[in-house]
């Protein structure tokens, strides 16, 4: 899968049905058109999907992974998932409901299959190398490759803020480390630094603020808090490893 700047999330104002149906997917074919391989479905206003608007999806997956993207539903009530897995397309559609399990804490004494340290080096265009070094590096792991994808874009998200706001990412460091049911990923910045609650949404501007945003709608938990040790932001990504085929 490629194109990792061409990500666009679209948000339906209410149900995909007959009548909205035909409009999500010239939405969708405009954006293959313009080669945008990667469509994240942000369903937090969708209460209901019906047989048109499944066949709009399905159609949509399957067109975007001809040419080598993904379509994913983010934020999906209980009513539309449990649709979805009636159906068998939670997989099909990288389908994540809104009302996530709450992340389990880690125990105190839990050892990671592996955990590998990266120097960041600085300049912003070396982001690639590090998205694409995080694919390969879950590679082995219990994941399917559209999680694979969205976990590398999150961590894209945050070492970006850190190539923004933190002297071109100057002495930051990146941990990424496997445990039995998650894979989790600290990078901590040399900036000024700055922290948010779980309950607090950045503010977005046309430039600004988007990417805490995309990167809780891809994993599991991300927190934002300043540094201990010294000036800087640490921000911690956790992914569960899900069970595909419900």
């Amino acid at each position: 899968m490629n194109g990792w700047n061409d990500i666009t999330v679209l948000a339906p104002a209410g149900d995909i049905d007959i009548s909205t149906a035909p409009g999500l997917r010239s939405r969708i074919d405009t954006l293959i058109a313009l080669g945008s391989p990667r469509v994240i479905i942000n369903c937090e206003n969708v209460s209901f999907v019906d047989s048109t608007g499944i066949a709009c999806l399905v159609s949509s997956a399957r067109a975007l992974s001809r040419c080598a993207g993904m379509l994913s539903m983010v934020n999906v009530s209980s009513n539309v998932m449990r649709f979805l897995q009636i159906g068998r397309l939670t997989e099909a559609l990288h389908a994540t409901p809104s009302e996530r399990p709450a992340v389990p804490v880690l125990a105190p004494d839990a050892s990671p299959w592996w955990s590998k340290s990266l120097p960041i080096v600085e300049g912003a265009e070396n982001l690639s190398y590090y998205r694409h070094r995080i694919v390969e590096m879950l590679s082995t792991l219990p994941m399917s490759e559209g999680d694979r994808f969205d976990y590398a874009l999150a961590v894209g998200e945050a070492l970006s803020n850190a190539y923004d706001h933190a002297d071109g990412a100057h002495g930051c460091t990146m941990t990424v480390a496997a445990y039995d049911d998650r894979v989790v990923t600290i990078l901590r910045d040399c900036g000024c630094g700055y922290e948010i609650s779980d309950d607090d949404a950045p503010e977005v501007s046309e430039l600004r603020g988007r990417g805490i945003r995309l990167m809780r709608l891809l994993v599991d938990n991300v927190e934002v808090s300043r540094r201990c040790d010294c000036p800087g932001t640490q921000v911690r990504l956790v992914k569960l490893f899900r069970v595909h085929g419900l």
